[in-house]
């Protein structure tokens, strides 16, 4: 008899211990987390055990199939408990993965990293915010050959980006040369199908210590499905400002779901910007 009990035993809990990873898979999470904590509550363990204990000095032998049923409980609440915290941990490194290309994240206690460029910035000299805990690209030196002279990456959601372009202005003195702001605005919705402008705004950009100030535009525009790849739906903004020959134009994007939460910081980042030469 104590043979045949301890095969099945062993069937049971090679059955039990595969159901339970099989359980894993398939539950969610939280469901598995909430299995794993009902199984094995201290509380519901004595209830358990003290119940066979009971059933063992009245009835004996029979105390066997109780016994088999508290280890397959017990069993089992270990297989979801594992197979839970290995997706958990799984899930966790996958959310903070650095993009290719970029610096490990970086975080301040402000919420806001600050950029200075270096001296080999293709226009003048700038300074700008940028998020805690997003990543900065690595390489700015070959980016800088397609007017790139910064950029940043939030790493647990890549379609949030941040990026700094500087390039000729040719005879443009100010952004102004360029049209009305709702014809800058007009015009970049109208560059590529599917676009819409969301918002447009004049300010002032601050240029060098002594307060000068030149005209910035700031556009948001909405970008479609075909047009943002395969983040979908995105929302674009820009703020536009010429000055020294060179146009400065920082991007800011999102997806369009996490627009909402993104619009803040990524407004107050865009508005940092600061040019801090005036000759």
């Amino acid at each position: 008899m104590t043979v045949t009990a301890s095969r099945e035993f062993s069937k049971s809990s090679a059955l039990t211990m595969s159901s339970a990873l099989s359980m894993s898979s398939a539950l969610s999470m939280s469901s598995a987390l909430s299995v794993a904590l009902l199984s094995t509550s201290p509380r519901a363990s004595s209830r358990r055990y003290r119940h066979c204990s009971v059933v063992a000095s009245a009835q004996g032998p029979d105390d066997d199939g109780d016994r088999r049923a508290g280890r397959r409980a017990t069993v089992l609440a270990g297989g979801v408990g594992a197979a839970s915290l290995l997706v958990d941990r799984t899930t966790s490194r996958a959310e903070v993965m650095t993009p290719r290309g970029y610096d490990e994240p970086e975080t301040s206690h402000t919420g806001f990293n600050t950029l200075r460029s270096d001296r080999d910035t293709v226009g003048r000299a700038y300074t700008i915010e940028w998020p805690s805990g997003w990543c900065k690209l690595t390489d700015v030196s070959s980016a800088r050959s397609v007017g790139v002279d910064a950029s940043f990456k939030n790493p647990r959601d890549e379609a949030s980006t941040l990026a700094v372009f500087i390039s000729d202005a040719g005879s443009r003195r100010s952004v102004a040369d360029q049209g009305s702001l709702d014809k800058v605005a007009a015009s970049r919705a109208d560059s590529a199908p599917r676009q819409v402008t969301v918002g447009k705004r004049r300010r002032k950009t601050k240029v060098g210590e002594n307060g000068t100030e030149v005209l910035t535009y700031d556009v948001e525009t909405k970008v479609g499905g075909g047009t943002a790849g395969r983040f979908g739906s995105a929302v674009e903004l820009v703020g536009i400002t010429v000055v020294g020959g060179k146009e400065y134009l920082i991007r800011a994007t999102a997806s369009a779901s996490s627009w909402p939460e993104e619009r803040s910081r990524l407004r107050r980042c865009v508005e940092s910007f600061r040019i801090l030469e005036t000759d």
